[in-house]
């Protein structure tokens, strides 16, 4: 009777905590859609299906982020930074869980359910402060002379809007790991079929990011276009200032597509697996990024060995499958040799591997030297401090420009845009926003601005999905306010090439309107801006800034250097210091270790979660993505289900 009794106290206890956790993640996860810059209903109306879903199939939530993570961003239409829609769909999943929970202590019986796997409990006890340090590590260096009163009332006016070097970056960066540990009571709550559920994700996200790869290239290049020098980004718009999201995804999610083809019977699912087995081969290529083909290449190879190894055979040994799969890796190799052969982009890029491996082994050794005590070595320079250190102590890593919205007394915004931080720095950084472009004839650029002294402009309105150009109408020009029109407008008429007419390849096509600043150390303050087209009609949209950042976004070119280190270790080495990545290390290894036992007992999904996750860790070699939340809250999910790998599915 004691027993029932403290049985019952303890689930009534773990019931009004979800209950509070729950009620904690649905407010803020409604507030924050009911604040959607673009579509305030429509995100509403998302959670709350999303919410509903999982309070009625909690186990669900296995399947729900990985087959939505990868597109739940619109950044470039927001203007969102700190949180965006991937946030809402966490929020969702977790408020959804958590109520359920909540309900199933308070009707009783309770039902059973699963407990967090023995062997991962210590990350409760050990991440939690681990975040909370690097967390107060990197809000503490941004704030250098400040009080804390005032780095948290500029956090809180910031709102979701910000940039990488502000206090903000450190709360971007950390929130992966502080949603991880949040979803970790709920997943291994209802761990049913995780491992499958997981899997089915993992391939419905892969297709939605090869439809975008497919609708990208269909409109900015050409499926068949190798020649051309433009680098596949998918849906990723976290590389407007580079970076390699779209590699470590595809390096994680390509062998589930694998799977899906060797484990899929005779008929439609086959075909369909096949496909989009294909489809990712097709992404995977058109990256061009040497260090994902060699992880592809790899990873293929130790997982065909391990299955040989422990024998594991496909669930359909029929004559037509073994012939399908033979048919299928011919098709793939044929893929490989069109790209490979069918332009010249591709070779250039292999001819300058061992120079740019130079200049990126030169990158880590200034990456490095930013940590200088015994202190940062062990702790780090705070989480998300990566792009202020970097930029402000490498001379080669300046930043090319900033972007900083100000919002004044009287609720009007203006945005300041700089030139690069010092004579010299390499690239530009532009304020952006998409437009429709409408063909023949030329486009004029208005601005309002408060200009101290003469400085030179650069205004371009090119055919663009995201970091490359085709055709461009720019004007580049020294402006000041004595340069105005009567009317306080500055006038830049733009030149160049007329865009096609519908008819022509490029319909579809939409446009980037950039505005960089190319004077160093200058600042300029703008209040106003408008596109005019060539019928008169101005397109742009919060032209004038009334609605501050919403709809606007920014975009680097020609040097990514500031925002990334391009190695995965020396990245958390770095922000985190020794202790951050010696625990994180252990995580992954002992994640590994299981995975590695249940192998043993010859589970395909267990093969395919080991070859993920090595995956990450081989392509995080040369390039780094934990300043990812999207895509390293995806390597946690896998992380995360090798615990409980003997589940059943």
């Amino acid at each position: 009777m004691f027993l029932a009794l403290r049985d019952g106290g303890r689930h009534a206890v773990s019931g009004v905590g979800a209950a509070l956790a729950g009620c904690w993640c649905a407010c803020v996860g409604l507030w924050l859609a009911a604040q959607h810059p673009v579509a305030p209903i429509l995100a509403l109306a998302l959670l709350s299906a999303a919410m509903a879903w999982v309070m009625w199939r909690p186990a669900d939530l296995w399947f729900l982020l990985p087959a939505l993570l990868p597109v739940a961003s619109f950044a470039p239409w927001t203007g969102w930074w700190l949180v965006d829609e991937s946030d809402l769909l966490v929020l969702a999943v977790l408020a959804g869980a958590y109520l359920r929970w909540a309900g199933e202590a308070w009707l009783g019986p309770v039902p059973p359910a699963g407990r967090t796997p023995a062997d991962i409990r210590w990350a409760y006890w050990v991440l939690p402060p681990l975040l909370l340090l690097g967390l107060w590590r990197g809000l503490d260096d941004a704030r250098g002379a400040q009080a804390w009163a005032q780095v948290l009332a500029d956090l809180w006016t910031q709102g979701p809007y910000g940039d990488y070097d502000l206090p903000g970056n450190t709360l971007r960066v950390a929130k992966s790991l502080a949603w991880g540990l949040a979803l970790m009571p709920v997943m291994y709550r209802w761990p049913e079929g995780a491992r499958l559920r997981l899997a089915r994700g993992m391939l419905v996200g892969l297709a939605w990011i090869g439809g975008a790869v497919l609708w990208e290239r269909a409109l900015y290049v050409g499926w068949l276009d190798f020649s051309t020098g433009y680098r596949t980004v998918a849906w990723f718009w976290e590389m407007h200032v580079g970076g390699g999201a779209i590699d470590a995804y595809l390096a994680m999610a390509l062998p589930f597509a694998w799977w899906a083809a060797w484990s899929a019977p005779h008929g439609w699912r086959w075909y369909a697996a096949a496909a989009l087995a294909l489809l990712a081969t097709y992404a995977v290529l058109t990256t061009y990024s040497r260090g994902l083909y060699l992880t592809v290449i790899i990873t293929a190879l130790g997982m065909a060995a391990l299955a040989h190894k422990y024998r594991l055979k496909a669930p359909d040994a029929t004559l037509w499958h073994r012939r399908a799969m033979a048919w299928l890796l011919a098709a793939l190799v044929l893929e490989i040799m069109v790209v490979w052969t069918g332009g010249v982009f591709l070779s250039d890029r292999m001819v300058r591997s061992k120079v740019d491996l130079y200049q990126r082994m030169a990158h880590w050794k200034r990456g490095v030297d930013l940590l200088q005590t015994p202190g940062q070595w062990l702790l780090g320079l705070g989480v998300g401090r990566l792009p202020a250190h970097y930029s402000a102590q490498a001379a080669e890593g300046a930043l090319p420009g900033r972007v900083r919205w100000l919002r004044h007394a009287d609720g009007s915004y203006e945005v300041r845009l700089s030139g690069p931080q010092r004579a010299g720095a390499r690239g530009e950084l532009a304020l952006a926003q998409g437009v429709g472009l409408e063909s023949g004839g030329h486009y004029t650029v208005r601005l309002r601005a408060h200009i101290d002294v003469p400085m030179w402009l650069k205004v371009q309105l090119c055919e663009q999905y995201l970091l490359y150009t085709a055709e461009c109408q720019l004007r580049t020009r020294q402006v000041s306010d004595a340069g105005g029109a009567a009317d306080g407008w500055i006038v830049l008429p733009l030149l160049g090439p007329a865009f096609p007419s519908g008819d022509e390849d490029a319909v579809g096509r939409s446009g980037v309107l950039s505005i960089k600043l190319l004077q160093p150390n200058a600042a300029v303050g703008i209040t106003a801006i408008e596109l005019i087209d060539p019928k008169g009609r101005q397109v742009l949209k919060n032209s004038d800034l009334s609605l501050g950042p919403r709809h606007w976004s920014s975009i680097a070119y020609g040097n990514f250097l500031p925002w990334h280190m391009d190695n995965l270790l020396l990245e958390l080495l770095i922000e985190r210091g020794l202790l951050g990545l010696l625990v994180l290390a252990a995580l992954v290894l002992w994640a590994l270790w299981h995975v590695a036992a249940r192998m043993q007992q010859r589970e395909p999904l267990a093969l395919v979660l080991g070859g993920a996750i090595m995956a990450a860790l081989m392509v995080g070699g040369l390039i780094s993505f934990m300043e990812i939340p999207r895509v390293s809250l995806v390597l946690w999910l896998l992380l995360a289900v090798s615990f409980c790998v003997n589940e059943e599915a």
